[in-house]
């Protein structure tokens, strides 16, 4: 059984087949298109989200939103990327910060 280290779940709307075609090389089982919102899952050792990102970015048209949500399992930190009007800002903090904010 395959050890979860990494965790990345989001969505990013509107969305298209070319920004799908152009995240699918770096996580092809992780990334889908359901109408028009991109959404992604995957649970496992290694996921590259700054290519992930980097990959996205030139497809993020003014009107895009959402957010993506990397949590390190080992270094128990929660990185979230938010997608407003097409840019993306960033912010890191503990998973025991998060929990505590959010009442677990």
């Amino acid at each position: 059984m395959e050890q979860i280290i990494v965790k990345v779940y989001g969505h990013v709307s509107p969305a298209s087949e070319s920004m799908l075609d152009a995240v699918r090389p770096i996580a092809d089982d992780a990334v889908a298109l359901e109408g028009t919102m991109l959404l992604v899952s995957f649970e496992g050792m290694y996921f590259m989200i700054e290519e992930f990102m980097e990959a996205l970015a030139p497809h993020l048209a003014r009107g895009c939103e959402g957010r993506i949500d990397y949590i390190e399992m080992d270094a128990w930190t929660l990185t979230r990327f938010w997608i407003k009007d097409g840019l993306v800002s960033s912010s890191s903090a503990s998973l025991n910060q998060v929990m505590a904010y959010s009442g677990h």
